[in-house]
């Protein structure tokens, strides 16, 4: 079932196995449908992962570049989402068909700027070099209503602004107060709304009350990031939770 926009579509499933299937299997329709174009596949960590398990090998192949939509500043493979990204099944899959990876484990020695830098190149480089490939994320909400790595600052939209609303398609910033893991490196605002296709997980009920702000498009990017879902160009959201 579903209820929305064309530009925010929201499919209801009676529980969250059952709503990551139907978010994977979407993905892997689009990915074997466009299977001849480049594309882009910016992921998200946390439970947003699970939707990968249901993306098989048969539509991977070397026209495919992966990266992560946010990243935790750290070398601890618990903490890191790229290397969490490393011990799934899709991507050895994606590793054996020859896709390309934009790592964001930082190396040894590196700077946050300097991975912001590296990782920002190569966004930049992949789009400079496929003007008709397309951008395609899987998104996640957290229970503040983040996504990506734009976490809420309710009580500083200026800096909210300033941080993740520019121009720049990543940025670093230190998150303290707001998350365990402060040190932060992710996409921003102008980036997600070059997103082509977008396949967003939101399951579980401590997620129930930023679901319901999120339905109503009646909050700020500053207090609920999850909002910029609706300005983006087409993104399915998938749920466990009552419409």
């Amino acid at each position: 079932m579903s209820n929305g926009t064309s530009k925010l579509q929201t499919f209801k499933q009676s529980d969250a196995q059952s709503a990551a299937a139907e978010a994977g299997e979407n993905l892997n329709l689009f990915l074997a449908e466009n299977k001849k174009l480049p594309i882009l596949l910016m992921l998200s960590g946390g439970s947003a992962l699970s939707i990968l398990d249901y993306v098989g090998p048969a539509v991977l192949g070397a026209n495919l570049s992966l990266s992560l939509l946010d990243e935790r500043f750290s070398q601890d493979p618990l903490i890191n989402n790229f290397a969490q990204l490393q011990k799934t099944d899709f991507y050895k899959d994606a590793f054996e068909a020859e896709a390309s990876f934009f790592g964001t484990l930082p190396r040894p020695n590196e700077t946050i700027a300097e991975l912001r830098g590296r990782w920002d190149k190569n966004l930049k480089l992949w789009h400079n070099e496929n003007p008709k490939g397309l951008i395609v994320a899987t998104l996640g909400m957290g229970t503040d209503g983040h996504t990506s790595g734009i976490l809420p600052f309710p009580e500083n939209p200026d800096e909210f602004n300033r941080l993740f609303n520019g121009k720049d398609w990543t940025v670093q910033y230190r998150a303290d107060g707001k998350s365990k893991y402060p040190e932060r490196v992710t996409t921003t605002i102008p980036f997600l709304k070059n997103i082509d296709f977008a396949f967003a997980l939101v399951c579980g009920a401590e997620k129930r009350a930023k679901f319901d702000d999120l339905q109503s498009g009646k909050h700020t990017n500053a207090e609920l990031p999850a909002m910029v879902w609706h300005k983006m160009k087409d993104v399915k959201v998938f749920t466990d939770l009552e419409l």
